[in-house]
């Protein structure tokens, strides 16, 4: 005898949140017993995520397993995190990132530089409104201006103390926040040990957490900014948690210890 698909009975039935799919099969008692055990509640399948499987006897040399199965109303399986032991359930979360105000590519030093002036020079230069981060003052004009950014780098020199000539567009401001994603990362362990090798390491380094929502468009990578392990009186709880690059030049590697 060999497992087949019980005539007439598939069901389907809708609800307000998911569709459950019905299936039996029949089969000899150590057929049915084995396959029913062959997919855990939660495997993901055709059908959907398996919900249940029922084994129950018809006749005398006849058992049947019955598997319902469930997806969204959409017909795709719900997508759920996997409760079991070492396995990784995720979080995704909003965040910002701080740097450095030079790193703009419409950066320009009038924004957080003092222009000054040696003695007697009034006039501004037409390149302070365009100098930027790479901008260097000509050698002729180096005798008579100066970026600097606070009053104890103004020079004094043999034909006297330097002038403000112009002042800071964003006074103060070194840097700017730009909006990310990081993703935490949990499973529980038995023992402290496992929960521990999970985390083993990972911190401030470039990788990837297992699920990322999507959220990693091409050049854009992750690095581990948090790791975590506790008892939370039941079992060990293991966490990550990865930074999303701020662009698409990724984390660069040589900052990284």
């Amino acid at each position: 005898m060999s497992i087949t698909v019980k005539f007439n009975s598939r069901q389907t039935e809708r609800n307000e949140n998911e569709i459950v799919t019905t299936v039996c099969w029949t089969g000899s008692q150590e057929e049915i017993l084995e396959f029913s055990q062959a997919e855990r509640p939660g495997t993901s399948t055709a059908d959907g995520d398996l919900k249940s499987s029922r084994v129950y006897q018809e006749g005398p040399t006849i058992w049947v397993c019955e598997k319902k199965y469930v997806t969204d109303l959409d017909g795709e399986p719900r997508d759920r995190p996997n409760a079991e032991y070492g396995k990784k359930s995720a979080q995704l979360h909003g965040s910002t990132l701080s740097r450095s105000l030079e790193n703009l590519p419409q950066y320009r030093k009038k924004w957080n530089y003092f222009l000054v002036a040696a003695p007697g020079v009034n006039t501004v230069p037409d390149w302070w409104d365009t100098a930027d981060y790479h901008s260097v003052i000509s050698s002729a004009d180096s005798q008579k201006y100066r970026w600097v950014k606070s009053f104890s780098e103004i020079p004094v020199d043999s034909s006297g103390h330097w002038h403000v000539l112009k002042t800071p567009l964003k006074p103060g401001q070194e840097s700017y926040e730009i909006a990310t994603y990081s993703i935490t990362e949990t499973a529980k362990f038995r023992s402290a040990r496992s929960a521990g090798r999970m985390v083993a390491g990972k911190l401030n380094q470039i990788g990837k957490p297992e699920e990322d929502f999507g959220l990693t468009p091409s050049g854009y990578n992750w690095k581990c900014d948090n790791a975590t392990v506790s008892w939370n009186g039941k079992y060990w709880l293991a966490t990550l948690t990865w930074t999303r690059s701020g662009n698409n030049k990724g984390w660069d590697p040589d900052t990284i210890g």
